[in-house]
Order: C-alpha cells, then structure tokens, then sequence
C-alpha cells in the first residue's frame, strides 16, 4: 500500500518520471547511434581504405550525451556508486536525516557540475569540432543539461526512494 503524497510531490514525482524517461530513451539511441556510426567507421577504415572524417568525433558526442542523459535514471534508481554502512547502521529518523544530507550533497555537487558546464559551454561557443563542423559547445552542453535533469531525479528520490539493489545487497 503506497502512502498519500503531497499533490506538488506527486506532480514533482510525474514530471521527473516524464522527464527521466526520455534522458533514458535519448540515451539509449544515442548509443545506438554511437554504435552504428562505430560499426561504418570501421567498414570504411579497413573495408574501403578510406576512414570517414566525421565518424570518430560525431560518435565521442553521443557517448557524452549518452552518460549525462543516463545519469538522470541511475540517480533515480539509487544505482551510482555509494557506501552504504551508514545507511545499514541507521534506522528511522536517523536514516531520514542521512538520506537528507545525501541528498543535499549531491545537489551542491550537481548545481557546480551544472554552473561550471554552463560557463564552460559558453566559452567554447565559437569553436567548431574537428570534422563535424558543429560548435564545440553542443558536446559541452551535454553537462548541464544532465546535471540539472539529474538534480530533479535527486529530488525525486528523496521523496520515493528506489534502491532494490540496495536492500538485497548481503
């Protein structure tokens, strides 16, 4: 039996749930793209003799976007890497309050990712990458955009917490 939700945590919960999503789905084809494009670089490179200029830069930006995309679901699930003794050794209102300043210092630490992915993103606005003739800062954009996807799944998993893998651990 799941508890009543505050209406703002239950809508909080179906947007992050929407918005989780589609970093998990966008994610996904990115490395299926990432792995097509792999796949064409190497027919051209040894089949054809003639490697493609755009392949090896065009693939390093989906797997970039793949990660920062992805880290949205895995800090949903409660899935990155994590000690988890004092979580073991807490219960109650004690394990409340460590959840809490989990949380908390995973928001500083993505709110730093997400303010220097900004700055550095501008600053690089003018440059093209290699082969692409795309701005550099499309790659770039890759960390706030994840970062700041990745702190609402934060929130949300302060407030409905998911970490099987946690509770079945031995």
């Amino acid at each position: 039996m799941t508890r009543a939700r505050h209406p703002a945590v239950a809508t909080l919960l179906a947007v992050e749930n929407v918005v989780t999503q589609a970093g998990l789905w966008l994610g996904c084809a990115a490395l299926s793209a990432a792995a097509c494009v792999g796949l064409f670089q190497v027919l051209t490179r040894f089949v054809l003799g003639e490697p493609a200029t755009w392949s090896e830069p065009l693939i390093r930006v989906l797997l970039i976007w793949m990660a920062y995309l992805g880290l949205a679901s895995a800090v949903r699930a409660g899935s990155l890497v994590s000690v988890d003794l004092l979580y073991r050794l807490v219960s109650g209102p004690q394990r409340r309050a460590l959840e809490a300043a989990i949380a908390v210092a995973t928001m500083g630490l993505l709110a730093i990712l997400a303010w220097y992915g900004v700055d550095l993103t501008s600053r690089v606005r003018f440059q093209n990458l290699a082969g692409l003739e795309i701005p550099v800062s499309f790659a770039y954009a890759a960390v706030p955009a994840g970062a700041m996807v990745a702190m609402l799944a934060v929130v949300a998993h302060f407030f409905d917490p998911k970490r099987e893998e946690l509770e079945t651990a031995v």
